[in-house]
């Protein structure tokens, strides 16, 4: 009895694990790539705002932080993630590279969220990223 108790939950083990992982879809990467996309966007938008001194220093700050930390999350997941096919790993390669760069424009903003050139930069380099990861994404 224990044998077969002890069998039971090996093989339900090993059909959980058979379900986790493997290697990163073109439409895992896609949803990867839009969530960098929207947060590019919503970020550019604050910047904006700094740009144009039409928000407080302390909401900008959070609310950067807040973004960085999302763009942060999802280039952690990219990193860590399997790309078995040539084209979907340069892709997440790529996407990886963009997140750093969106999160250093938010850092800007949670920086010096009263600097508005700097907001303005920010909302460039951010409308940029955006229109990037959207090009990235429609080409998987």
């Amino acid at each position: 009895m224990r044998r077969l108790v002890a069998f039971a939950v090996l093989v339900g083990i090993a059909a959980l694990l058979a379900g986790c992982g493997g290697p990163m879809t073109p439409d895992e990467l896609s949803r990867s790539i839009g969530t960098l996309e929207s947060t590019a966007a919503e970020g550019s938008l604050l910047a904006k705002d700094v740009a144009d001194d039409r928000t407080k220093a302390t909401f900008a700050r959070v609310h950067a932080r807040d973004l960085s930390g999302v763009v942060d999350h999802e280039a952690e997941k990219l990193n860590d993630a399997q790309a078995d096919q040539a084209d979907v790993a340069r892709a997440k390669s790529r996407a990886v590279n963009l997140a750093g760069r969106i999160g250093t424009a938010l850092g800007q903003i949670q920086i010096a969220p009263g600097d508005e050139a700097g907001g303005r930069r920010a909302q460039h380099a951010l409308d940029r990223f955006s229109q990037d990861a959207k090009k990235l994404a429609d080409g998987l």
